[in-house]
């Protein structure tokens, strides 16, 4: 099974590198057709979060925190901000990249497409979006005072590592989704569920650190991605000075490679039959 993980797994990767630029004509072509008709266009992909987080930050900040700021002296919209991009994306990645090869089906059932590429394009697609967010967020600190210092260089590792991560997901969720419709709905049913598990509008620092409670809320993996861009915009803390949770997480997201891409070599030859 290892070995055949580890075969499947490369590849995909040769196929993706090989692809690289049709994937990203595709992606481009994704974005513009999933806002096609609309007078915003692709700016509707910006409009949904901002109002999300100004609901967010009115509801929790004014309405039930009365104004207090998170962790020290730090205002609670930036706060929000700061880990609730991350989470877009994330998201994003559950809701819309989960029906991604089911979606495209034609590819798979007329045309000779490298299917491998499906979730890796769809997944880029919503990478622009959570790019030009981040952008948003750096421009607003910056407007308070909260000017670029060196820890905003490992900003690159955090948005590669999730990228990663998301490409890897996307492939599993949309694998799955194609054997069974159930497994959609089941994910897009329980995605509350994670937001509601990870620190997008609730502080880690409020859980007693060590406690029973704390490490297993720490084994869900969008939860390293949420603090990490936190530690980047406003806590000031290398991924590193975190050894044991960032070892945690690429062990996880390795052997997570290896069993999604297992699952994609045992499956993929059923699509055309299904779809």
């Amino acid at each position: 099974m290892l070995k055949e993980a580890i075969i499947s797994f490369i590849e995909i990767f040769k196929l993706n590198i090989k692809n690289r630029k049709k994937s990203m004509a595709m992606a481009k072509m994704t974005l513009k057709k999933r806002y096609s008709g609309s007078a915003l266009g692709v700016g509707w992909s910006l409009v949904k979060p901002i109002l999300f987080i100004f609901v967010y930050w009115f509801g929790i900040q004014i309405g039930i925190r009365g104004g207090k700021p998170m962790d020290g002296n730090i205002p609670f919209i930036f706060w929000l901000m700061a880990g609730i991009i991350a989470w877009f994306y994330i998201n994003d990645v559950m809701h819309i990249g989960i029906s991604s090869i089911r979606r495209d089906s034609y590819l798979v059932t007329k045309v000779v497409f490298p299917i491998e590429t499906i979730p890796i394009y769809n997944v880029m697609s919503l990478f622009f979006t959570h790019l030009i967010l981040l952008v948003l967020v750096f421009i607003v600190l910056f407007i308070c005072g909260y000017y670029p210092n060196i820890y905003y260089f490992q900003i690159i590792y955090y948005t590669g590592f999730l990228f990663f991560f998301s490409c890897v997901l996307c492939t599993f969720l949309s694998t799955l989704s194609v054997i069974s419709r159930d497994f959609e709905q089941l994910i897009k049913s329980t995605t509350m569920i994670f937001f509601w598990l990870s620190p997008v509008v609730w502080a880690p620092s409020k859980l007693a650190e060590g406690s029973l409670l704390f490490k297993i809320l720490k084994l869900n993996p969008f939860y390293y991605f949420i603090q990490g861009y936190r530690d980047t915009f406003l806590f000031k803390t290398w991924f590193f000075e975190r050894p044991a949770y960032t070892i945690y997480m690429l062990v996880f997201t390795l052997l997570f490679t290896l069993l999604t891409a297992y699952l994609y070599k045992k499956l993929h030859n059923e699509f055309s039959d299904v779809l």
